[in-house]
């Protein structure tokens, strides 16, 4: 099969197109595997530091590595105790950071997949998991939003906070995205109610007061937030320092809290979110689309940063996977 590999870790030059073996999900030690088809995966920030080194500590030291921790596409096969998808069903797959995604095909645990409605897209399920499922849990499992929160998102237009805007305004929440100046018409779009331009003003300079601040982007601290924040405030970022976790463990017993996510792959949470881009009610953003020999230029334009939304590798064309779905 096809896959985007590197053979050493480095800059985006090191991703190469070419022919690898095959995975299969005959493995006696591990009858849950899944493997799929691969009709599309996505950029994630994540995959840039994996590919430079940033993970090799946590991840095996074997090369050649298939970079790209989701994708969708159509289930090949299962191992023998897999029971929630079968060879045919469309799904989604989050692969964790040892990755896969970028190939024809790959394999996934069976907890880590769900099956797709027909109304949503492999391009919009594949950029769903990690920022999708980041938004929600850094919304509803550790701010506990309510309506009429008043909820303030930091980098709103990327691929995090597009969910963001969305998911808090489901919820009956109050929103003031921050954003550069071509991403306000697109925050208003998504149901922003006020936003703020960064080039403009300094949202931690605010005279609004705000229940939740969540830094998609980990751009701020707690420190700078916390005189936004209302009494019973949290701040929540989603990239920790060991500030962040002094400040975390100092704000335990107090009315703010200071919070940071580590995203971990929920199906109930995965299946909530589907239903409601299938009912139209949740807009996957794509600003744009490459083909798997365009990985390299990909992981350049997410490293350039302004990105809208998520970037997508189409592994399969749409012409073709609208024929074999």
């Amino acid at each position: 099969m096809k896959a985007a590999v590197i053979q050493r870790y480095g800059e985006r030059t090191e991703l190469h197109v070419q022919e690898v073996p095959m995975p299969t999900v005959d493995h006696i030690d591990d009858p849950h595997r899944v493997l799929i088809r691969v009709h599309a995966a996505s950029v994630n920030p994540v995959d840039t530091k994996v590919r430079e080194g940033g993970l090799k500590l946590i991840l095996s030291g074997n090369f050649p590595k298939i970079l790209g921790v989701e994708c969708a596409g159509v289930v090949e096969a299962v191992g023998l105790m897999v029971k929630n998808v079968q060879p045919g069903d469309r799904v989604v797959a989050s692969l964790g950071p040892e990755g896969g995604g970028y190939a024809e095909y790959a394999v996934a645990k069976d907890t880590n997949v769900v099956k797709l409605p027909d109304e949503v897209s492999f391009a919009q399920a594949a950029a769903m998991p990690v920022a999708a499922g980041t938004a929600l849990q850094a919304l509803l499992d550790k701010a506990k939003i309510r309506p009429g929160d008043r909820v303030l998102i930091n980098g709103a237009t990327g691929g995090v906070g597009t969910f963001a805007i969305q998911i808090a305004r489901l919820m009956g929440s109050q929103v003031t995205a921050v954003c550069s100046s071509d991403g306000v018409p697109l925050a208003l779009q998504l149901g922003a109610e006020q936003v703020i331009d960064y080039s403009v003003a300094d949202f931690t300079k605010s005279l609004e007061r705000y229940d939740v601040v969540f830094d998609a982007v980990g751009k701020s601290s707690y420190d700078e937030c916390r005189p936004i924040l209302t009494e019973t405030g949290h701040y929540i970022t989603t990239i920790p320092s060991p500030k962040q976790v002094l400040e975390q463990a100092l704000t335990t017993f107090s009315g703010q809290k200071a919070e940071s996510l580590l995203f971990t792959f929920n199906q109930d949470q995965m299946n909530w979110l589907l239903k409601q881009v299938a009912d139209g009610k949740l807009l996957p953003v794509i600003e744009r689309t490459y083909r798997l020999e365009e990985l390299a230029l990909a992981h350049g334009d997410s490293e350039a940063g302004h990105v809208k939304g998520k970037l997508v590798i189409e592994v399969v064309t749409p012409e073709i996977h609208e024929n074999v779905s």
